[in-house]
């Protein structure tokens, strides 16, 4: 698969080509990379991609799959020169297999121990160069050892509606099948924003019927009409938006408007992450803007309030601690409710921006038609 295979993700795969025609030009095996965004946002393709690029083999393996250090040895010391190896979900690995594989990538050896008791011996072996490209959903859930083991590191971005509308199009025509522009502009609203559900739901389609698979040479097309008839009997409802159940963000929890939050700061061209699960409390969504000027870490704290219990100075002051020993761009406080007076005089003097709930709602309603931007 080569990279103009690829729908979206533009500045990865432009980031991919410098990297790996750079190493072309110097002979040696490209560095190992680390890509973070949420499962089914094509980051196997574009590793499959990467490896077509270079014109090396290419292997895969999901880390929760490797329950033994055997496995993970018995990997390595079998991969071909200059071979890509991607490992997906690698956070899942437990630290003492983490452990020995940031050793094998950083010093590409790797100790095996023959035998038992006083009579076990060690032996260093070498491995081939290769090319590891791992896979996490969050960049702050990795560790500082994890991250410095690579030299990219390439968050995921979100996909447009037009590129998910083609990534439909795509696969339609992969699987040999016509399909209406409005068709596939249904099933793309569909997929929450990721192409494995695009691919899901196609086969889905084909499975019941809806189109034929290689229809295209009977001239059958994939209709409007047929998805919506499809999507019926399957129980989804076609013409809801997928933010109609955020109406009342105060009655949802703490992580799910952390999450509807991190929704919106994708969509305005941030690579946003939300940080461990902390409620109502700390610095919720990391949040990194590639723009100038206006570029770098900005860093978010989200309170689902009621609309009476309004933010005061004092929570005000501590968000203005953390963003200051951070180093932040910019701290924003966003809150379901509203801010006293008091809160919002020493936000004004500091350079905090708030966000209270009426705002909040005007960015819900522009992101709910698709108009929302920075």
């Amino acid at each position: 698969m080569p990279y103009a295979d690829i729908v979206g993700q533009e500045d990865v795969i432009a980031r991919l080509r410098a990297f790996g025609g750079f190493y072309k030009k110097t002979g040696g095996t490209p560095g190992h990379i680390l890509m973070t965004g949420e499962d089914g946002m094509g980051k196997r393709a574009i590793a499959q991609a990467f490896a077509s690029e270079q014109g090396v083999p290419f292997q895969e393996i999901d880390a929760r799959q490797v329950k033994k250090k055997g496995h993970l040895t018995a990997l390595l010391t079998n991969l071909r020169d200059q071979q890509v190896l991607l490992i997906s979900n690698t956070l899942s690995l437990r630290e003492p297999l983490l452990d020995f594989l940031l050793g094998a990538v950083r010093d590409r050896v790797i100790e095996i121990t023959i035998g038992e008791g006083k009579d076990a011996r060690t032996h260093r072996m070498d491995l081939r160069h290769f090319t590891l490209i791992a896979t996490a959903t969050k960049k702050t859930d990795c560790s500082t050892d994890l991250l410095n083991a690579f030299s990219l590191v390439l968050p995921l971005g979100p996909y447009s509606d037009l590129e998910l509308r083609r990534i439909v199009e795509a696969i339609a025509l992969r699987e040999g099948v016509s399909i209406e522009t409005t068709a596939a502009e249904l099933i793309a609203s569909k997929c929450a924003g990721r192409p494995c559900q695009i691919e899901a739901l196609i086969q889905r389609l084909l499975r019941a019927g809806a189109v034929q698979k290689d229809a295209i040479l009977q001239e059958e097309m994939l209709t409007e009409e047929r998805v919506l008839q499809a999507f019926s009997a399957f129980g989804i409802n076609a013409r809801s938006s997928p933010l109609d159940h955020f109406i009342l963000p105060q009655q949802m929890s703490g992580e799910e408007f952390e999450r509807l939050i991190t929704s919106l700061l994708t969509r305005m061209g941030f690579h946003a992450e939300m940080t461990r699960a902390t409620g109502d409390g700390g610095i919720d969504i990391v949040a990194f803007l590639d723009k100038p000027i206006l570029g770098g870490k900005y860093l978010f704290q989200c309170k689902r309030f009621a609309p009476d219990n309004l933010v005061g100075a004092p929570t005000v002051r501590d968000f203005y601690g953390a963003v200051t020993a951070d180093r932040a761009v910019k701290g924003i406080l966003i809150t379901t409710s509203n801010f006293t007076a008091q809160a919002r005089e020493f936000a004004e003097r500091v350079g905090l921006e708030l966000i209270a709930g009426n705002e909040l709602e005007s960015l819900m309603a522009q992101y709910q038609k698709g108009d929302i931007s920075q």
